[in-house]
């Protein structure tokens, strides 16, 4: 889009929905980068945008009768958001519930920012909807498990299939239930779905974080809102959590010794993944792939691809094919 016309554009995008002020200065480019998409009777929309000033009026909310719900955070920047007499200043990295069918007024600075629009029919009675004019601040744990469900889903989506994309509704509706409804030792948390998704997120964050010597349950409960209790069930077929981290320290280790443009000594590399004593490090990656980490390293040097001749199994090893399902 010519850049000229792109607050034109973008206001007429969303004019069905929300109307958009003019700025008194007309911007020369108003660059947007938005997507949405569609799964198993959800929507989500990503957006990286500049500042700006829009509306929801009465009118328009009678004229369309959308109510669906909203949680909306902003990854960047921020928003006033006003309904009725209420003000609220969402914050960077928060998570908030609104619905679609009040009016409203809001501005936001130049901001990244994503929202899951649920059905009004979908959330039914759960007890912590807000009330009419209210906008509800998730900060809870249930809420924070949602939120970084959300931020890992945007990431996914692009790569998911229609398939991948409809189950991933389901695991979504149970942490939106888990959310609104309490902590997350309540019976329904123990669903699979929700399950699924928290185990999701806790992988995610033990890749990411595969460096820190602290990485272990309490830092994967405080980070996570999982209880203890709930987080060694999840990792019970993996056969612990501390066995997990190991072993994906191992995969991560083998990855980076593999790769010739790596050029990283091996102690480094044990280093960054956690494993900081250098013989631990080589014991353990003897006894999982079969060979030693400079075999590695020197075998992807001279071009030769390295095969290991065990995959990761070590201690509590699957013993049947089913376990070895379950471990994956």
């Amino acid at each position: 889009m010519a850049p000229q016309r792109q607050f034109d554009f973008w206001r007429e995008v969303n004019s069905g929905l929300v109307d958009y002020a003019a700025p008194a200065d007309r911007p020369p480019a108003y660059d947007v980068h938005a997507a949405t998409w569609k799964f198993g009777g959800l929507a989500m929309l990503v957006a990286k945008t500049p500042a700006g000033i829009y509306s929801r009026s009465l009118a328009q909310v009678r004229r369309d009768g959308i109510d669906h719900w909203s949680f909306t955070m902003a990854r960047s920047g921020r928003r006033t958001y006003r309904t009725g007499d209420q003000v609220t200043a969402m914050r960077q990295g928060e998570l908030y519930l609104h619905t679609l069918g009040q009016p409203f007024d809001a501005a936001r600075t130049a901001s990244s920012w994503l929202h899951l629009y649920v059905p009004r029919s979908d959330l039914g009675r759960a007890a912590a909807t807000p009330r009419p004019g209210e906008v509800l601040a998730l900060d809870t744990a249930g809420g924070r498990l949602l939120r970084d469900h959300l931020v890992l889903l945007a990431e996914e989506l692009p790569r998911m299939t229609r398939a991948d994309a409809e189950r991933m509704a389901e695991a979504t509706r149970a942490l939106v239930a888990l959310a609104l409804a309490g902590g997350p030792e309540r019976p329904e948390a123990a669903t699979p779905a929700l399950m699924a998704a928290q185990a999701m997120q806790v992988r995610a964050i033990v890749r990411a974080q595969l460096g820190s010597a602290t990485l272990g349950p309490t830092r994967l409960c405080r980070m996570t809102g999982i209880s203890r209790s709930q987080l060694y069930r999840l990792f019970a077929p993996h056969g612990g959590v501390a066995l997990f981290i190991q072993r994906e320290r191992l995969a991560a280790a083998f990855r980076a010794l593999s790769d010739p443009a790596d050029s990283r000594g091996v102690s480094e590399i044990g280093a960054a993944v956690g494993l900081f004593d250098a013989s631990s490090f080589s014991r353990m990656f003897r006894r999982s792939f079969g060979l030693s980490p400079r075999e590695v390293r020197d075998a992807a040097r001279t071009g030769a691809a390295p095969r290991p001749a065990a995959t990761l199994l070590g201690a509590g090893a699957p013993t049947s094919l089913r376990q070895l399902l379950l471990a994956i």
